[in-house]
C-alpha cells in the first residue's frame, strides 16, 4: 500500500483498497517506520483499579498507612504501585509494554563475554569478579540475566531504583502473631461498634502510651538470631575443608594429577627445578608430560584472576594457591617460572641427547662396516662376472656386442628371465654354473651378515637428525646464557665458554657440542665410504643405503634359495635313480629264478 503511493496513487484510491483486504485505512496516516500497534490506542476494556482491587483501596479510606497497604499488596503477589495509580482507570491500561530488547545478550557482548566464558570454565565467581575489576568494570555486571543486553537492564534498574531504595536497609523481623478468628467485613451491620471503631482514632495502636522497647523485646526477634546456625558433621566438615578450587578443564586436571603423583615432591620444588634446569628424575616422556601440563593462555588468565596480586603479602599467596588442585597449584607456580617452556625443552633435549647421538653413531658404524663388506668379497666379484657372461651368451649368442658393466638391480631380473621349459630361470642356470665350477661362491650370504641391518639405516634422517641436535645445542647455550645473565653482570673479558661452565646445564651443552664434532666427523665419513662404494659399483649417486643394500639383501636371499631348490633337485633325482636300479635288480632277479625252474 505504501509502494502504491509512492506510484502516485491517489489516497483515496489507497484507502479503498486496504478497506477491501479489510485492513485499517488510516494505516496510511501513519508513521511508516513504526509498528501499527504502537500507533493505535487500545480500548480499555479491563475494569477500573478500585474495582478489581478494591479492598486494598478500601483500607487506604480506613486510615491505614500507606506502607501497610503495599506491605499487603506484595503478600498477595500484587504491585506494590497499585495505589498511586488512577483508580478509575484499569491496571493494564496503566503498566508500560515491555521495551524491545534490540541488544545482544551480555554472553555474547564482546565487553562482558569472556567472564561468563570463564564461569563456565569453572572460574569461581569472586576470582571472575577481580578480573572484572583490573579491567575497569562492575562486578555486579555477573550477577545480570547473561540472555538479555545491558542496556535492556540498566533500563530496568533505573525504571525499579526508586523502588528498591525504598526498601528498608534493617535487618528483618520475625514478629509473633495472634491466631485470631476474623469477622468477614460484608456481614457486619453499619452501626456495628467495629465499623464505628474505624473512625476512632483513641483506639489505634499508635495513640496508646506504651513502652516501644519493651513490645519489641517481647513480640519481635531479629531473623539472624531466632535461627541458630546448625551445626555441621564432622564428615561434612572434613569434606569442606579438603574441598580444593578448581579452574581448568576435568580431563586436564585428571591426567595432570596422575602425572605429578609420580613426582614425590612439592610444586614449588619443582618449579625451582625447572627454573635453573636442573636434572630430575624423569624420563624423557615424562618431562614432555609435565611441559605439555604449563597453563594455556585461558589457564594462565584464569589463575591470574584468581591469586591475589604480586605484591600482596606471601602468606595469602601461599593459602590461595593451598586452595587450589594439585594440577592448578602446578601452573600457579610454572606462572612465575621465566621461559619455562624453553627449559623444558633444554632439559628434553639432554635427557634424549645421548640415545639420539647412539643411535647416529650405530648407523655410522654399521654404513661402514657394510660398505667394506661388499667391497672386500672375493665371492661377490666372481659372481658378478659369472652373471655378466650367462647375460652376454644369452643376450648376443657370444657376439661381439657384449655388455662389459651391468646395474645391481640386474641381478634380480635373473629370476624373472625362464626357459623353454618354464620352469628353469636364468637364475636357477647361474647357481647350476657355480655348483659346477666354484662351490665357495655359493657361501655368499657369509660375507654380507652386516648387511641386514644396514638396510635399515636411513641416512637422510641421521643427517637430518645430526642438524636438529646442532640447533638443540645452540636453543640451550641461548636460553642458559639468558638466564645466567638475569643473575651474573655481564663482562666483556668472560669468554662465552666460562659462563656456561657456571651451571649444570651450561656444562652439557659444551660436553654435547664436542660429541655433535666427534658425530659429525663419523657420519661424514660413513657418507664418503657409501659414496666410494657406488662409484666402485657404477651405480648412481642418488642411490640410498636403504636402496642399494636391500638390492644386494634381495639377489643374495633369492640365490641361496635358488641354491637349495636346486639341492632338492638333485637329491630328487637321485632317489628316483637308486629307487629305479632296486626295481630293475628286482626284476632280474625274478627272471633268474625263473630260468632255474
Amino acid at each position: 500500500f505504501f509502494k502504491m503511493l509512492k506510484m502516485g496513487i491517489p489516497p483515496g484510491a489507497v484507502q479503498n483498497a486496504l478497506v477491501k483486504e479489510a485492513k485499517d485505512p488510516e494505516i496510511i496516516n501513519m508513521d511508516p517506520e513504526k509498528s501499527y500497534a504502537s500507533q493505535i490506542e487500545k480500548e480499555d476494556t479491563d475494569p477500573p483499579i478500585q474495582e478489581e482491587y478494591a479492598k486494598f483501596f478500601k483500607m487506604l479510606k480506613m486510615g491505614l498507612p500507606v506502607g501497610a497497604v503495599q506491605n499487603a499488596l506484595k503478600k498477595e503477589g500484587k504491585d506494590p504501585d497499585i495505589i498511586n495509580m488512577d483508580p478509575d482507570k484499569s491496571y493494564s491500561s496503566q503498566v508500560k509494554d515491555v521495551e524491545q530488547d534490540d541488544g545482544p545478550p551480555l554472553k555474547d557482548d564482546p565487553e562482558y563475554s569472556k567472564y561468563f566464558k570463564m564461569l563456565k570454565m569453572g572460574i569461581p565467581m569472586g576470582a571472575v569478579q577481580n578480573a572484572m575489576k583490573k579491567d575497569g568494570k562492575d562486578p555486579e555486571m555477573i550477577n545480570l540475566d547473561p540472555e538479555k543486553s545491558f542496556s535492556s537492564q540498566q533500563k530496568s534498574k533505573s525504571n525499579h531504583g526508586q523502588k528498591k531504595s525504598a526498601k528498608p536497609t534493617g535487618p528483618k523481623l520475625a514478629r509473633k502473631r495472634l491466631h485470631w478468628n476474623k469477622i468477614d467485613e460484608s456481614k457486619l451491620h453499619e452501626d456495628s461498634f467495629w465499623n464505628q471503631a474505624k473512625d476512632q482514632t483513641s483506639l489505634q495502636l499508635v495513640g496508646l502510651d506504651f513502652d516501644n522497647e519493651e513490645f519489641s523485646s517481647l513480640f519481635t526477634a531479629s531473623l539472624n538470631k531466632a535461627a541458630a546456625p546448625k551445626k555441621e558433621a564432622p564428615e561434612a566438615k572434613k569434606q569442606k575443608a579438603n574441598q580444593k578450587v578448581q579452574l581448568i578443564d576435568g580431563r586436564r586436571r585428571m591426567n595432570g594429577s596422575i602425572l605429578l603423583k609420580k613426582f614425590k615432591v612439592d610444586s614449588k620444588v619443582l618449579a625451582k627445578q625447572v627454573d635453573n634446569m636442573e636434572n630430575i628424575a624423569a624420563d624423557a616422556n615424562e618431562i614432555r608430560g609435565l611441559m605439555q601440563l604449563l597453563p594455556t593462555k585461558d589457564e594462565s588468565l584464569a589463575l591470574r584472576s584468581y591469586l591475589p596480586p604480586a605484591d600482596a603479602p606471601e602468606k595469602i599467596i601461599e593459602e590461595s594457591i593451598e586452595k587450589l588442585g594439585e594440577c592448578e597449584q602446578y601452573m600457579a607456580v610454572m606462572l612465575d617460572v621465566p621461559d619455562a617452556k624453553e627449559k623444558f625443552q633444554a632439559m628434553l633435549f639432554r635427557t634424549e641427547f645421548e640415545s639420539q647421538a647412539e643411535d647416529i653413531r650405530d648407523g655410522a658404524k654399521l654404513l661402514i662396516l657394510a660398505c667394506d663388506s661388499v667391497i672386500s668379497s672375493e665371492r661377490f666379484r666372481k659372481l658378478l662376472l659369472y652373471a655378466l657372461k650367462l647375460g652376454n651368451a644369452l643376450n648376443t649368442g657370444g657376439g661381439n656386442e657384449e655388455v662389459t658393466a651391468i646395474t645391481l638391480d640386474s641381478l634380480l631380473k635373473m629370476a624373472e628371465a625362464k626357459a623353454f621349459d618354464r620352469r628353469t630361470s636364468v637364475l636357477h642356470y647361474l647357481v647350476s654354473i657355480v655348483l659346477k665350477n666354484d662351490e665357495d661362491v655359493l657361501k655368499l650370504s657369509e660375507d654380507f651378515i652386516p648387511l641386514k641391518a644396514a638396510e635399515r639405516v636411513a641416512m637422510d634422517m641421521l643427517s637430518q637428525q645430526l642438524k636438529e641436535m646442532s640447533r638443540g645445542i645452540e636453543s640451550v647455550k641461548d636460553i642458559v646464557m639468558r638466564n645466567l645473565l638475569e643473575t651474573v653482570a655481564p663482562d666483556d673479558e668472560i669468554l662465552e665458554e666460562e659462563l656456561l661452565a657456571i651451571t649444570a646445564m651450561g656444562r652439557f651443552s659444551l660436553s654435547a657440542a664436542s660429541k655433535i664434532r666427534s658425530l659429525s666427523n663419523e657420519f661424514d665419513n660413513a657418507r664418503d665410504n657409501f659414496a666410494n662404494l657406488l662409484q666402485f659399483f657404477g651405480e648412481d649417486q642418488s642411490m640410498t643405503p636403504e636402496a642399494f643394500f636391500s638390492t644386494i639383501n634381495t639377489f643374495v636371499s633369492m640365490f641361496d634359495q635358488t641354491h637349495k631348490d636346486l639341492i632338492r633337485k638333485q637329491e630328487a633325482k637321485e632317489r628316483k635313480t637308486r629307487i629305479d636300479e632296486k626295481r630293475k635288480l628286482r626284476e632280474q632277479e625274478t627272471a633268474a629264478k625263473k630260468i632255474n625252474f
